[in-house]
């Protein structure tokens, strides 16, 4: 073997392309400059070079190695893609797009390029550019398996999920071991609503590489969306005994509540557990100086603590530590949009926007419409941002109905147009229902920030102002509740559209005229283990009685909920099942029948029905309520005392069960009621009393 010394120069590049390949990077980068002393116009030398400076780091010398090689020979192709693959990596997109173009253009064959570019048009969402790139890249090497994967993600981003499935099918085809595409397969079947398909792919890509984290974190979104809140546990605890530090596991795990709790005790036990998860992520804020923007990002997208909200406990404690989490990890990616802002009013018109995921058929949508919609044009300019990707009737009305209507998914589109748009003030209507808007809400976008009870929780968030609150549905001494500064709107706090009762549709439900039938119309998960004697008591009472509920759309929390009550009838001697009928989800036509075919309407204690007994009194049904002390559990009484039938309105559950008792055996008793609601129910409904009120109080804020 020759020595060094009396190497020739191709000998020489030779033995750096060796010690490259075997990532001796000091002893290849020395013998590249070698060869570059030698023959400075040495292209491979240079394009090698590049290639050794970006992985270890040197990106601006790398690009200056693809520069130089491109300036000996403007037809170098594999120089043009290496330099568009670091334009990339420094995001710039539209040069990284230039030179993969000029790379294709000297060779029409090129499918690494093609592929590159694909990948750019994608990053931008220039998505039909991506696809088309990508099956250039097919087209050129059939074999080509990470093209069809990222040509899978890019249908599933537009939302062409049969043909996201296909490629990735296509990609497991070629490369069986290939686990991203496990993955995300497993992520469209679960978005598609099949989630035992799902599993599969996930325990598939676990199977190959038992260290898969996104896998087990995804395995586990597919078992919480079940119900099954143990298994999802179990998944995002195993993430983490393999990479503690794993900050997305940490927090999805967090955030897992049971949706239908066994008892008291499992409670406290994830009350307590929440407390100790923020302790621990903030341990790993405080220690792990590696999280970038994408993750924590990522981290904040993947889960709320929505289901902290329906223990029925008092939750400020633990809901300002945890605003308190989220406004850091935001500090850390919006470090200018926890700035103060400044009022300005320089026009005559006040900006005021509205913002929610639900600007559709949808609860929150018909609490809250009539604000944006009914604002005086006079003295106001409305902007809506809609962060929800559903449209439907609900969506044109609130769309012909304001000034600016801007629709994205995209958080990082929506904070750029809320910004540009200046606004004076920000409405909130549904904060910690979705992650986007828990996130938002953590920022300053607007000088004056409210939150309302599309969501009846405080937020917890110190750039938050007041909260817009009921009059009627407050307790005494209600700013203890909430870290804003509570403001009672008139009377309900909204302004509630009368229902459209022309349609109704009765129910394919065989019931026997003896019986009494009580409806309870809230989702199974706000009903909880200390109030289910409220069912067995009224049965002791009225042995004539039948209970109806609403199932969930997932079998196992319907079932759990069912053999929690069950259990506590056996005990009793009682068969649960024999006075209990369980209706599926239903259409706004068929859920009115459903009302109109009950007698008497259970609320449910610690959260309270809003809409529905809106819905239930429109068609005179008596409605029994038991007041909790926080607004969440307070929505029917304030109802009950607008329309003065203060008659169903229990101080205690003994009187509750008194009051529901009574209403079944007394039938004058119940027609009083009735009447009651029928003299009095329009007061509930088109009161732009509380429209003009928020006007009031908004220009009150910036002209006093």
């Amino acid at each position: 073997m020759k020595d060094k010394v009396n190497l020739t120069i191709d000998e020489t590049f030779d033995l750096a392309e060796q010690n490259h390949k075997k990532n001796n990077f000091n002893v290849a980068q020395n013998l590249y400059n070698d060869v570059l002393k030698r023959d400075t116009n040495y292209l491979a030398a240079h394009n090698n070079l590049g290639i050794l400076l970006n992985q270890i780091g040197e990106h601006q010398k790398a690009i200056n190695c693809f520069q130089k090689a491109i300036q000996i020979n403007p037809n170098y192709e594999s120089a043009y893609n290496n330099l568009g693959f670091l334009l990339f990596k420094e995001e710039e997109y539209q040069k990284a797009i230039n030179s993969y173009q000029k790379a294709t253009q000297i060779n029409p064959n090129y499918a690494d390029a093609y592929y590159n570019l694909g990948n750019t048009y994608k990053i931008i969402k220039e998505f039909k550019k991506a696809v088309n790139c990508y099956q250039k890249t097919i087209q050129i090497n059939p074999n080509y398996f990470v093209a069809y994967y990222n040509l899978g993600n890019t249908f599933r981003e537009i939302e062409d999920r049969q043909k996201a499935i296909n490629c990735y099918e296509k990609t497991i085809k070629i490369n069986p071991k290939y686990i991203d595409a496990y993955n995300n397969l497993g992520t469209v079947f679960n978005e598609l609503g099949q989630s035992q398909k799902a599993i599969s792919c996930y325990q598939k890509a676990i199977q190959i590489n038992p260290k898969y984290i996104d896998a087990y974190n995804n395995l586990g979104n597919t078992f919480k969306e079940l119900g099954d809140y143990q298994k999802a546990i179990n998944c995002y605890e195993k993430a983490i005994e393999i990479e503690p530090e794993n900050l997305i596991s940490c927090w999805l795990s967090m955030n897992t509540f049971p949706v239908i709790y066994k008892n008291l005790d499992e409670i406290d036990y994830f009350n307590k557990r929440f407390e100790n998860s923020i302790k621990k992520i903030n341990y790993l804020l405080d220690t792990q100086l590696k999280y970038k923007k994408k993750l924590l990002m990522d981290t904040l997208l993947s889960s709320t603590n929505f289901y902290l909200h329906y223990q029925g406990k008092d939750i400020l404690k633990l809901q300002i530590q945890y605003a308190s989490l989220v406004e850091r990890i935001t500090k850390k990616i919006y470090k200018e949009f926890h700035l103060e802002r400044k009022k300005i009013t320089s026009s005559k018109q006040l900006k005021i926007g509205f913002i929610s995921s639900y600007f559709r058929h949808h609860t929150v949508f018909k609490l809250f419409k009539n604000l944006p919609i009914k604002l005086d044009q006079k003295y106001f300019k409305k902007y809506v941002y809609y962060c929800g990707n559903k449209f439907d009737q609900s969506t044109n009305e609130i769309k012909k109905n304001v000034d600016h209507f801007f629709n994205s998914n995209d958080i990082d589109l929506l904070i750029k147009q809320i910004s540009q748009d200046k606004l004076d003030a920000l409405i909130y209507l549904d904060i910690g229902m979705r992650p986007k808007i828990q996130i938002m809400s953590s920022l300053r976008l607007a000088p004056i920030q409210f939150s309302t009870w599309g969501h009846p929780i405080t937020s917890g968030f110190k750039n938050i102002d007041f909260f817009l609150s009921s009059e009627l549905m407050e307790a005494q001494n209600p700013q203890k509740n909430y870290t804003e500064k509570l403001i009672n709107l008139p009377r309900l706090g909204i302004d509630y559209d009368s229902p459209n009762l022309s349609n109704i549709k009765k129910p394919n439900i065989s019931k026997d005229l003896n019986s009494t039938i009580f409806l309870n119309l809230q989702s199974l998960f706000k009903l909880l283990p200390q109030d289910d004697h409220i069912y067995l008591d009224i049965i002791k009472n009225n042995p004539n009685s039948c209970f109806w509920f609403i199932e969930s759309r997932r079998n196992l929390i319907t079932s759990s909920f069912k053999n929690r009550i069950a259990r506590l009838f056996r005990k009793h001697g009682y068969s649960f099942e024999k006075c209990s009928y369980f209706h599926p989800k239903c259409s706004q036509e068929e859920f009115f029948g459903l009302i109109a075919e009950s007698d008497i309407i259970l609320d449910s204690i610690n959260w309270s029905g809003g809409n529905t007994s809106l819905e239930a009194i429109s068609l005179n049904k008596p409605i029994v309520t038991f007041p909790s002390d926080f607004m969440r559990g307070r929505h029917t009484y304030g109802i009950l005392k607008l329309i003065e039938t203060e008659e169903t309105i229990a101080s205690s559950k003994k009187q509750y069960v008194e009051i529901a008792v009574k209403l079944a055996n007394d039938i004058n008793f119940r027609n009083l009621v009735v009447n009651k609601i029928k003299k009095n129910k329009n007061k509930v409904f088109n009161d732009d009393k509380v429209v003009r009120s928020l006007e009031e109080l908004i220009l009150k804020n910036f002209y006093n």
